[in-house]
């Protein structure tokens, strides 16, 4: 084997997690699917907003919600993308969210790095891994699309750098059918 493929596998199983509470409880691990509702999920971000996904919160805007950590490389690598998504998109009503998943105690280094890379959407931390399993994550980066109506419309594990124009195009359509008076 040579020295690429292992560098690939490390890679993987480093940014890769079990899943949480339902492997601990006997249910199988079933990732989310596209058209199911998204989980109710609430996190307040560093700006001291809260932000809120899944059907029973109403009405909300176009979310893309993405799970990452400082540690994470592709992370890293995608955070332009998703300050692009967030920079073209905004003011038509999609709310770009980073979810760190970095252990308690590191809301400067998340804070930090996140302003290193360019980002100027909403970032929240959730050392306690909530997220992860809500939306029955498999690692990070993880990125999730949520509708309106609070109705998983895209979702995406890794990088989203390579599926950037299938997942803007998914964007476009939603927010050209957005709901009026439902601000980002």
């Amino acid at each position: 084997m040579t020295t690429r493929p292992l560098a690939l596998l490390a890679l993987l199983a480093a940014c890769s997690r079990e899943p949480g509470s339902r492997a601990a409880a006997g249910e199988a691990f079933r990732p989310m699917t596209v058209g199911a509702p998204a989980p109710a999920y609430e996190v307040a971000t560093y700006a001291s907003d809260t932000v809120r996904v899944g059907p029973a919160s109403g009405p909300q805007p176009l979310t893309l919600l993405n799970i990452w950590a400082t540690w994470c490389i592709p992370c890293r690598k995608e955070f332009p993308t998703l300050e692009g998504l967030h920079r073209r998109h905004a003011a038509a009503g999609l709310r770009v969210v980073g979810i760190s998943v970095d252990q308690a105690g590191a809301d400067e280094k998340v804070q930090q790095s996140a302003a290193a890379l360019g980002g100027s959407f909403p970032i929240a931390r959730d050392a306690d891994g909530r997220v992860q399993d809500a939306f029955r994550s498999i690692g990070v980066p993880e990125t999730f699309l949520i509708g309106a109506d609070g109705t998983l419309l895209w979702r995406h594990a890794g990088d989203v750098t390579a599926r950037v124009q299938d997942l803007e195009a998914v964007i476009r359509r939603h927010l050209a059918g957005a709901t009026p008076g439902v601000t980002p």
